[in-house]
């Protein structure tokens, strides 16, 4: 899905470290992530926006919100339909 807020170049560097961010696991793994997303952002970071603390902020949000958005596993439909928990089977059970 493009993004309408990102360039092209942009872009690119966004889904060029996908896999990385998504790979990360373990100890430690939020400040991997944060180191990625914070990498990120400086290259984004335009010499007109340089000292701008609030634009800066706003730039890390939509690149860690993009990361974490489209490094998110999708299930399969069988696997979804196949959960249950108590709730479910008493709701199936006492339904007239």
């Amino acid at each position: 899905m493009p993004c309408s807020l990102c360039t092209k170049e942009q872009l690119t560097l966004l889904e060029g470290v996908l896999n990385e961010y998504h790979e990360i696991s373990g100890q430690g793994k939020v400040t991997q992530k944060e180191a990625i997303i914070t990498r990120l952002t400086q290259k984004f970071v335009t010499v007109h926006h340089e000292n701008d603390i609030e634009a800066t902020k706003k730039l890390q949000n939509f690149v860690k919100n993009w990361l974490n958005n489209q490094s998110q596993e999708l299930t399969d439909e069988e696997e979804y339909f196949q959960k249950t928990n108590w709730f479910m089977v008493f709701t199936s059970e006492n339904t007239n």
